[in-house]
């Protein structure tokens, strides 16, 4: 009986455990973010969640799904320890240095304010964006880990008053509006449309302020782990360019 040398064994091994890999599905960690994404009888949900349930059958990706909280997956990326992707991130400096990122799949529209009733009438009085962050009597809130595109974050980084966060969902930073906790937030047209739904929101004393020089609505794309290999990003924005073709042609 021969049998064969060890370098060889191991070398067999290796190739077996790189298609087994290459196999394994590819994990896809989305936030509690009701309309984009979200949890409905145990299943993804949202119109980001359908947006990429057609783009990986399209890339031929077999996918596995779990929701997590946006500061995990943040930490899951950066430790890369898996290939997994997530979708609807903004694509900022500080993410770039961990992620790989898809091409765009979504364009949010611009974000507004929403801010106590007693002090709409001071925020309304304030004709720039950059007024309102200056202002040293109106306590700004934001998401922890979330980000509100890069010109927005770096704004909200140097407010007069240091932000107040909310730990979860937008919903709760509504609540700590409404609670005059903090006088104010900044809030995409499509979180607020949702909230709006909801019973809870209803009665707080909140305002809805638009500002003229908002930024535009950013971009959201696909950040995957350096686990996934450029070949599979490759797929995933074929994919993309393809479905972004049949929807400009509808």
């Amino acid at each position: 009986m021969h049998r064969l040398p060890a370098r060889l064994l191991a070398l067999m091994a290796a190739c077996c455990a790189g298609a087994a890999a290459a196999q394994a599905p590819l994990a896809i960690e989305y936030r509690d973010k009701p309309p984009y994404s979200y949890t409905e009888v145990g299943k993804p949900a949202g119109f980001l969640m359908e947006r990429t349930a057609r783009l990986l059958k399209r890339a031929g990706i077999e996918a596995r799904y779990a929701e997590v909280p946006i500061r995990r997956t943040l930490q899951n990326l950066q430790a890369n320890q898996a290939a997994l992707c997530s979708p609807g991130m903004y694509k900022i400096p500080e993410r770039e240095a961990f992620a790989r990122f898809s091409l765009p799949i979504h364009r949010d529209r611009p974000h507004v304010v929403l801010a106590h009733a007693s002090v709409a009438a001071q925020i309304r009085a304030l004709p720039k964006l950059a007024q309102l962050f200056a202002e040293p009597t109106l306590q700004p809130g934001v998401l922890e880990g979330a980000s509100y595109g890069q010109q927005l974050d770096q704004a909200l980084a140097s407010t007069a008053r240091p932000v107040m966060r909310a730990q979860l969902t937008p919903l709760q930073l509504a609540r700590m509006v409404g609670a005059r906790r903090v006088d104010y937030m900044l809030i995409d047209e499509e979180d607020l449309a949702w909230l709006r739904k909801d019973p809870e929101f209803l009665p707080l004393p909140l305002v809805r302020l638009e500002f003229a020089d908002m930024p535009r609505g950013q971009l959201r794309y696909l950040a995957c782990s350096q686990q996934v290999s450029p070949q599979t990003m490759d797929k995933l924005n074929q994919a993309i360019r393809e479905l972004a073709l049949e929807a400009q042609a509808e």
